[in-house]
C-alpha cells in the first residue's frame, strides 16, 4: 500500500497540483475540505489502512479552523508543511504556533513541492520548524 498525505485545500487548481505532484513520489494524496474532513481522515487511518506521513495546510482558507488541523496532525505525529499568501505573516505565525514544521508562499509550494515533502519526509521527527519568513519569488 502506497504511503498518503493528508492535504487540507479547497482549490480545485493546488488540490491537482498537489496529488499531480504527489503521485511522482509514490504518494497518494487524500484531500479534505475542512477540519472535520481532516479529523476522520485521521481518525479512519487505523488499523486498516496505513497513516498519513504527512499533512499539507493550506493556511488562506477562510472560515476554516486551519490552525486546529495542524494541531490535530502534530498529535498524531505527523509533520505539517503549510502554505499561504507570502504576505500573509500573521498567518505564517499562527501556523509556526500550532506546530508547522515549514511554511511556505503558495509559489514556493508550485516549484518546491517535491523537495518540500522529501525533506519532511525524511527527517519528520527532526524540528525543521522555519521561524523567518523565507525570501521567496512571487
Amino acid at each position: 500500500m502506497p504511503r498518503s498525505v493528508l492535504a487540507l485545500e479547497r482549490d480545485l487548481f493546488f488540490a491537482v497540483k498537489i496529488r499531480d505532484t504527489l503521485r511522482h513520489l509514490a504518494l497518494e494524496t487524500i484531500v479534505v475540505r475542512d477540519v472535520v474532513g481532516f479529523s476522520q481522515a485521521l481518525a479512519g487511518s487505523g488499523s486498516a489502512q496505513e497513516s498519513p506521513a504527512l499533512a499539507i495546510v493550506n493556511i488562506a482558507l477562510p472560515g476554516v479552523a486551519w490552525d486546529e488541523a495542524i494541531r490535530l496532525a502534530r498529535q498524531h505525529g505527523l509533520p505539517v508543511l503549510a502554505f499561504g499568501p507570502h504576505v500573509d505573516l500573521e498567518a505564517r505565525t499562527k501556523a509556526l504556533e500550532a506546530g508547522a514544521q515549514r511554511v511556505v508562499s503558495n509559489a514556493k509550494l508550485s516549484s518546491s513541492l517535491i523537495g518540500l515533502v522529501q525533506e519532511l519526509l525524511a527527517s519528520p521527527s527532526k524540528d525543521t520548524t522555519q521561524r523567518a519568513a523565507e525570501a521567496e519569488e512571487t
